[in-house]
């Protein structure tokens, strides 16, 4: 008797990329750089092919069962980036059947409190929506990187602060501590450190690293921070109730959140929490920052007694896809790509 496939879970976000393998009654995670082509260009290639490497190393030769959720898929577009994590496994030697998926899409799969119902909501770099109801109908809002969407993020609660803080500087705004704040963690005026991130090929995360001075600011009573945190707010709770609305699900549906700006300031959190149960009709919300944990959870959810991925109707081929790099499909178009 064969034994079982090794299982991976990877969380792909906009700033960091976690992973766990689990074999033989172990794991093993890892911790890297982003993934995300959209947000550092082409070394998010070395960071794909040095994970898949890694866990190649530590599974050899065994077969391998896996959902890689990033935040770099484009569910309108997938084929390049399928194209793009395929041929990654080939070239580690990695034989595996991957889920490849946004990385709201296994929220919805990982929790017990949603178990394949509810809204997913992700606030880190970028700020996507996903929802299921019980018949099986799925439905998005957001996704579309900063200059499409990504309202409510650290992305766009950075670029608001930084804005902010050069208007109070030239006097077309308000003054502002973010003037001081961002002065003293970047050590540049805004103006200069504005046009510094601009002259960068991939300014997003400089942007997002800008949020917690916004967040400090609005929890010392700034007003012009306080603003911004609103309407941050106003934009998510907007996202959620798109996605609700769309489904028509009524009162009481569950809602799972999770992402660096919630967990970096969980009164940010509780804003978005009280307005969700208060005035959305959300029975539960629940926050969860261990996401490769819930990564590799909906993964064993979906798994059938032939250790085969069962993705529901509601994502199959639409929100989630399936991949293999075993030698017996990989095609000769991927084989010439990985040449």
């Amino acid at each position: 008797m064969s034994a079982r496939p090794a299982l991976l879970a990877v969380d792909a976000g906009g700033t960091h990329t976690r992973a766990v393998v689990c074999h033989d009654g172990r794991s093993r995670s890892w911790e890297l750089a982003t993934m995300n082509r959209h947000a550092v260009g082409a070394t998010a290639d070395d960071v794909l092919l040095r994970l898949l490497s890694a866990v190649r190393h530590e599974i050899g030769d065994r077969p391998c069962v896996g959902w890689l959720a990033s935040a770099s898929v484009d569910p309108d577009e997938p084929a390049a980036e399928l194209r793009r994590i395929t041929a990654g496994a080939v070239r580690a030697g990695l034989d595996a059947r991957l889920v490849v998926s946004n990385d709201v899409v296994p929220l919805l799969w990982g929790l017990p409190g949603v178990a394949g119902e509810g809204i997913a909501v992700i606030c880190g770099t970028g700020s996507g929506f996903l929802g299921v109801d019980r018949t099986g109908a799925a439905a998005r809002a957001g996704g579309c990187e900063y200059l499409g969407s990504d309202e409510g993020a650290a992305v766009d609660i950075g670029r608001r602060g930084l804005r902010a803080a050069v208007r109070a500087g030239d006097g077309r705004g308000p003054a502002t501590v973010l003037t001081g704040l961002l002065a003293d963690a970047t050590g540049t005026r805004a103006p200069q450190l504005a046009r510094a991130i601009a002259a960068q090929p991939y300014p997003k995360q400089r942007l997002a690293d800008l949020a917690p001075m916004v967040c400090a600011g609005w929890l010392s009573g700034d007003q012009v921070c306080g603003g911004i945190v609103s309407d941050a707010v106003t934009d998510l709770v907007a996202g959620v109730r798109a996605v609700r609305d769309r489904l028509r699900l009524t009162g009481g549906y569950a809602v799972v959140t999770v992402g660096g700006v919630f967990a970096g300031c969980p009164p940010f959190h509780d804003l978005i929490e009280s307005r969700l149960l208060d005035f959305e009709g959300a029975g539960q919300v629940t926050f969860t920052n261990t996401s490769a944990r819930v990564v590799m959870a909906a993964l064993e959810h979906l798994l059938d007694d032939r250790d085969e991925v069962a993705l529901p109707a509601a994502i199959s081929d639409r929100h989630a896809w399936i991949v293999s790099s075993a030698p017996a499909v990989v095609t000769r178009a991927e084989e010439e790509m990985c040449a």
